[in-house]
């Protein structure tokens, strides 16, 4: 838990994870969900829907596994709410508010692939070596499980 931390200053970071992605993959969520009824084949339907679950899935263990810190440190209560607000989101935001409202097939390339493969990876990977360091197992946990995940999603 929260004892175990090398550095208290680790739990800023914490707090721009979960400003910063944890939206992000919800609107994929959103975005899944949505792209799935516009396609007619039951096969497209299905892959969006089991991906939608997928990434509702992560906001909701990624949203668990720091939620221990909201007990003893300020700043993690409202991630939603300053998601709206905080200026270094302003790309990814825009990346995703693009991609939502593009057409199905620019969706699905912009978040399937740039999204997922790109982004992701590179941030899952990194985060949960120093989530490690600094004694957060349970970030550690969610971490592992968010990149099985991503391993999946590009098969």
């Amino acid at each position: 838990g929260h004892q175990n931390i090398s550095d208290a200053r680790y739990v800023n970071a914490l707090k721009l994870f979960l400003t910063a992605v944890s939206p992000l993959e919800y609107q994929a969520f959103q975005g899944f969900s949505r792209v799935g009824r516009q396609f007619s084949g039951a096969g497209a339907r299905v892959a969006c829907q089991m991906q939608a679950i997928d990434e509702l899935r992560h906001v909701q263990t990624q949203v668990h596994a720091m939620s221990h810190y909201n007990k003893h440190f300020d700043g993690l209560h409202d991630f939603a709410h300053m998601y709206d607000r905080v200026w270094y989101l302003s790309v990814p935001k825009s990346y995703m508010d693009d991609a939502r409202t593009a057409g199905p097939f620019e969706f699905l390339t912009a978040v399937s692939f740039s999204f997922e493969y790109v982004l992701t990876n590179l941030l899952f990977v990194p985060f949960m070596s120093g989530a490690a360091y600094n004694g957060d197992m349970a970030t550690v946990t969610f971490g592992f499980s968010a990149q099985s995940d991503e391993a999946r999603h590009m098969t």
